[in-house]
């Protein structure tokens, strides 16, 4: 992992060098938001939630890596998918630039996921369950992971597209908050009405409702809280929470830990 972050900002530099034509305004600035200060705070939050010394981790819906890198410098192979193909190519190129050798990467939603049953002892699914038909897609993640295995999710509750609305979060030229706020409502009352997904929908999920699909899948020991907040091992430092877990009195980011007992996804 040392090594890695040594290497870190000459590689990136380097891949988004060669993928420039292809990144729009508001990827280059979440590029920068998320490698500017390197990989120790990634790294120090998945300890914080158990995310060290596994045989077989994925990393659902993996963007442009910060995460997948992360788990590679902690865990014995670590896959990574997800649905952009211009995120996969960079987290492949970035990977080869910084002669990862234990990280696989492959194209793919979450909700159909190309890994054979029991696969993987953990799954890290990041900022990405509610960009999908979140009901199948844990469906697919309960398919993949191991009995005994463990999984982490997180989602947004009502109040996080309240801030979006209000605060305007990272507005950019190809990125308008308000409107992904306003249309959120609609696709979510489409989902859950209608059983309708559509690829760019986002959907507000409460965490009383993914924590009840959990139980029904044969998930148990489930940990809720904040986004950034579960600390289930006491020999790292507090975690750092990326964004609020509310926001005036509504539900922001959160995340879910939980241990897969039984599995009722048939």
């Amino acid at each position: 992992m040392e090594n890695m972050t040594l290497n870190l900002k000459t590689a990136l530099a380097k891949v988004q060098s060669m993928s420039r034509q292809s990144i729009g305004h508001n990827d280059e600035m979440f590029l920068q938001r998320i490698y500017g200060e390197g990989l120790n705070k990634y790294t120090e939050r998945l300890r914080a939630i158990g995310f060290a010394g596994h045989e077989h981790v994925l990393d659902a819906g993996c963007g442009f890596g910060q995460w997948s890198l992360a788990l590679a410098g902690m865990n014995q192979k670590v896959s990574a998918c997800d649905i952009s193909p211009l995120r996969v190519d960079f987290l492949g190129n970035l990977a080869r630039e910084l002669a990862v050798p234990n990280l696989d990467f492959r194209l793919s939603g979450i909700d159909e996921l190309p890994y054979a049953d029991d696969s993987f002892d953990a799954i890290f699914c990041y900022g990405v369950v509610f960009l999908t038909p979140w009901r199948k897609s844990l469906m697919e993640l309960t398919r993949v992971l191991k009995l005994g295995g463990t999984l982490y999710v997180n989602a947004n509750g009502l109040g996080w597209y309240m801030f979006l609305w209000q605060e305007e979060h990272n507005k950019a030229d190809d990125y308008d908050p308000k409107a992904i706020a306003a249309r959120t409502f609609t696709d979510t009352q489409r989902y859950d009405r209608e059983n309708v997904f559509e690829p760019g929908m986002n959907l507000i999920i409460e965490p009383s409702v993914l924590e009840g699909e959990l139980q029904k899948l044969g998930f148990s020991a489930i940990n809720s809280s904040g986004e950034g907040c579960i600390h289930i091992d006491p020999s790292t430092p507090t975690p750092n929470p990326f964004f609020k877990g509310d926001y005036k009195g509504q539900i922001g980011v959160y995340e879910i830990l939980a241990t897969l007992g039984n599995k009722h996804y048939e």
